[in-house]
C-alpha cells in the first residue's frame, strides 16, 4: 500500500514524510489581529475629545469622565496586545516555514 510507514522503512531505513506546513491560518490570524488593533486606534484617539459635561450634573459628568479615561486606557492596552499577537503569529509562521525548509532539505539529503 503506497504511503505505508512500514514500506517506507524497508526502502530508506526510516519512515520519512514530506511535512508541509502551510501558513494561511496564521496569515489570516495576523491580519485579523492587526485589523482589530487598527480599528481600535481611532476610538482610543477620539475618547479624550468627548465632552463629558454635556450630561449636566457634575457628579455624573465626573463619573462619565472617569469611565471615558478607563475605557481609553483599556482599549489602548487591547490594541497593543493585538499588535503583539500579530507579531507573534508572524514569528510562528516564520518558524514553521524554517522548520518545513529544514525538514525538506533533510529529506532530500536522505534520498
Amino acid at each position: 500500500m503506497p504511503g505505508d510507514p512500514a514500506e517506507a522503512s524497508s526502502v530508506t531505513g526510516a519512515a520519512v514524510a514530506d511535512l508541509r506546513i502551510t501558513d494561511p491560518a496564521l496569515t489570516a490570524a495576523q491580519g485579523t489581529f492587526r485589523a482589530a488593533g487598527n480599528r481600535l486606534a481611532p476610538v482610543v484617539r477620539a475618547l479624550p475629545g468627548l465632552d463629558t459635561e454635556v450630561v449636566g450634573a457634575a457628579p455624573l459628568a465626573g463619573r462619565l469622565q472617569d469611565g471615558q479615561e478607563l475605557l481609553g486606557a483599556e482599549l489602548g492596552i487591547v490594541g497593543q496586545a493585538l499588535a503583539q499577537l500579530a507579531d507573534q503569529a508572524a514569528q510562528i509562521n516564520a518558524a514553521f516555514t524554517q522548520a518545513d525548509q529544514q525538514l525538506s532539505q533533510a529529506a532530500e539529503g536522505a534520498r
